[in-house]
């Protein structure tokens, strides 16, 4: 791609640098000027769609197996960020939308609740992008919605991302530009509530924001600059990532926190979280740094691109947060013979992974989830884990409710087998040797203190500092360990010192329905000869 002489200095991120108005006497009253051109991105309009479309022409054509509902992007200076969020962008190319509705955080001006500008449309060199008004007008009439002048006026997380969707998107698309100041307690439901009937099935919803923000100029160092920094920063990033495509904003929220990691769209994310059906799934399509661009790790920010598909509208679906738990703690909320389609369902996963596709397999598959429960088509965390002679040979599930359940299970069985990067993938031979056990989790819940997690009846997961890890209920029974043995093996599996429990960390616990039997009875050898290899889980669950 061409280098560009427009950008004497270049915003890393929203912090660094301030835009000045770049307003026309053409424009009308109505219009929000641009603040950015020929600072954050080429002010020249055929010079800005050449980059564009060079950004966007970087990607390969990857069409998402669902609907895409929504995108998460960074906001820097094209030069910094433009890479990463095209990567998004790229994936609605060409599709047509009547609305967009952006989530961004407000930098400059603090107020509480959403701000939706007051104009007719935002300008920028590539033309006029004309607000959806009545939509505008409909959520000003809540209280947590007003129209601040002054936080749109300068305010840079909205504006970048609109040459991208005006090069990328099919004309007749109207924008609902939606600033995020604080919010607290249960605002989070309540401007959820309000922005849910507007995200339908012709509405893409964009989360603008970056992700750490490391350096003296953002006054956030909480390790020192040296050889480790870029894979502390990665670390501290991970943290959030993964909670983000748990689905989970409480945890989330408590993680911004905990670390005060400098995400600056930490509450337009948990927004996002709060709106999103159960069965959304998010993906991460991308991730940089500043850091890594320029070479200099003293003041560095992170950028990520995220997809998130979902079958329905987040209009239409119920959100994650209002669902009950998929499971009781009690074991008799699910039936034996639940447990014993749900063990089959990860045994063929396995299978399939290992021995390649099989028509048969597939025509079980589709037999098994023809007429399921409802218990087994509602989201819920599980585990698959593989044991060969009683030692681990692999483990992966969800947390999180992220999938209906027999999907999770019969998705983890294939990972189990042949994504555990802690193992070389499962072979063949293997197969008659391996026990599967599947465990259905409850939703984690906070806990206040350690003490409160209870050997062999909870599992837990640990986070402190950016890292974070879990083990199952059965771990510590297994392990003969106790209380302090268990927290202290967890520490360490977070590559956290063994003590590092004992202060700062917070904790959550959820309990399980574990069911497990041997793979041997069910191997068909017909397909032995194939040799293993990495599948796409996904995949094989369609």
């Amino acid at each position: 791609m061409t280098e560009y002489s427009w950008l004497p200095v270049l915003a890393l991120c929203s912090m660094v640098l301030g835009a000045s108005w770049a307003g026309s006497e053409a424009e009308s009253p109505g219009e929000r000027p641009s603040a950015l051109a020929g600072g954050w991105y080429p002010g020249d309009a055929e010079e800005l769609a050449r980059y564009v479309d060079d950004l966007l022409d970087a990607n390969p054509d990857v069409t998402p197996s669902e609907s895409v509902r929504a995108l998460v992007v960074p906001h820097a200076g094209y030069r910094y960020s433009g890479a990463t969020a095209a990567r998004a962008f790229s994936r609605v190319r060409g599709q047509a939308f009547k609305r967009v509705l952006v989530l961004a955080p407000a930098h400059r001006i603090g107020f509480s609740g959403l701000s939706i500008a007051d104009v007719g449309a935002y300008r920028t060199p590539l033309g006029a992008v004309p607000l959806d008004t009545d939509a505008a007008a409909l959520l000003r009439e809540a209280p947590l919605v007003s129209a601040d002048p002054d936080a749109h006026q300068r305010e840079h997380s909205i504006e970048i991302e609109l040459p991208m969707l005006q090069r990328a998107l099919a004309t007749g698309w109207e924008l609902l530009p939606v600033l995020v100041g604080r919010l607290d307690g249960d605002d989070y439901r309540v401007v959820a509530g309000l922005l849910r009937p507007f995200l339908d099935d012709q509405t893409l919803l964009v989360v603008s924001s970056d992700f750490t923000h490391y350096g003296p100029r953002f006054d956030y160092m909480p390790f020192p600059l040296d050889d480790a920094t870029p894979e502390r920063i990665r670390a501290l990033d991970e943290g959030a990532l993964a909670r983000i495509e748990g689905l989970d904003p409480d945890g989330f929220l408590a993680y911004q926190r905990e670390t005060g990691i400098t995400v600056c769209g930490y509450r337009p994310l948990a927004l996002m979280l709060r709106l999103l059906p159960v069965d959304a799934r998010i993906e991460r399509i991308a991730y940089m740094t500043s850091g890594a661009l320029t070479g200099d790790y003293g003041n560095s920010v992170s950028y990520a691109a995220l997809l998130v598909t979902a079958p329905k509208a987040i209009s239409e679906a119920v959100e994650a947060t209002g669902l009950p738990q998929s499971l009781s703690d009690e074991r008799g909320d699910i039936s034996e013979q639940e447990l014993a389609t749900l063990h089959r369902l990860a045994v063929l996963g396995v299978e399939q992974a290992v021995l390649g596709p099989s028509e048969a397999r597939r025509a079980e598959v589709e037999r098994l989830t023809a007429d399921l429960p409802p218990r087994l088509q509602e989201p819920s965390g599980a585990f698959v884990t593989l044991k060969k002679h009683g030692e681990l040979r692999g483990c992966i599930g969800y947390i999180q409710p992220r999938s209906p359940l027999f999907q999770a299970v019969l998705e983890n069985g294939v990972n189990a087998a042949v994504n555990d990067r802690r193992f070389r993938p499962v072979t063949p031979r293997e197969l008659e040797q391996l026990e599967v056990e599947v465990s259905v989790l409850t939703k984690p819940r906070p806990i206040e203190t350690a003490e409160e997690f209870q050997v062999g009846e909870h599992g837990i997961i640990l986070s402190k500092n950016g890292r974070r890890a879990v083990f199952l209920p059965a771990v510590a029974a297994e392990q003969g360990w106790d209380r302090e043995q268990t927290l202290s093996h967890l520490a360490r599996k977070a590559h956290l010192p063994e003590n590092a429990w004992r202060n700062g960390a917070s904790f959550e616990v959820f309990s399980s329905v574990m069911t497990s039997g041997p793979v041997a009875a069910q191997v068909s050898r017909k397909q032995n000869d194939l040799a293993p290899r990495r599948k796409d889980a996904k995949a094989i669950a369609r």
